[in-house]
């Protein structure tokens, strides 16, 4: 088995019991939005879109996917180059080694000097941190200097199947959408992460 820590993952456990039906929380998502596909053929690649969309933020906050802490944003688009499946991934990064001896030097702001800071982080317990955008008062003592790797690639679309055709099928399909997706991301994504020196278990993001 990989090593490579996982990107994402689902909480089936909270799903269930925040679900007002007591069934998915993410199925009342899925019911409560129309999935209008732009081709009248195969639309496995724009059901599997609709199905990301839905299971992750801003829709859902907590996402029915949820992120490693250093998974900033994952999308999901049909190529309109091939019509295939793409995706996204935008990860926190660490300074590159070519930009750290410039940045322990001071930079002068207006009357005063600072020194550049890394992504803000909040301890979760143990090893997990998560990371934040500093805010307008973090920003108004210190500069910040947030550095970030784009992950962006084809999704394979073999395993991805039509939309439903019932109403009544609606979880069952787009928590397999999700779940081939989620596979793939995790297959690419993981040794990224692993690169770039996180080898911890996956830890949820703060929300």
């Amino acid at each position: 088995m990989s090593s490579a820590p996982a990107a994402f993952w689902v909480d089936r456990d909270y799903d269930r019991e925040h679900a007002s039906d007591g069934l998915s929380r993410y199925g009342a998502y899925l019911r409560d939005a129309s999935f209008e596909p732009w081709t009248d053929h195969d639309q496995a690649v724009e059901w599997a879109v609709f199905a990301w969309r839905r299971a992750t933020g801003p829709v859902m906050s907590p996402g029915y996917v949820r992120y490693h802490p250093r998974v900033l944003a994952a999308r999901a688009e049909r190529s309109g180059w091939d019509g295939g499946l793409v995706a996204g991934v935008t990860l926190v990064s660490d300074w590159p080694a070519q930009l750290q001896t410039a940045l322990v030097r001071a930079v002068t702001l207006g009357d005063r000097d600072a020194y550049w800071q890394d992504w803000p982080t909040e301890y979760l317990g143990g090893d997990c941190v998560s990371y934040y955008e500093p805010s307008e008062a973090d920003i108004a003592a210190r500069p910040y200097l947030l550095t970030t790797v784009s992950v962006q690639f084809t999704v394979s679309s073999a395993a991805l199947r039509q939309p439903p055709a019932t109403s009544t099928a609606l979880l069952k399909a787009g928590q397999h959408a999700v779940t081939v997706v989620m596979a793939e991301l995790n297959r690419i994504v993981g040794p990224v992460l692993s690169a770039l020196g996180d080898t911890s278990p996956a830890a949820e993001r703060a929300w």
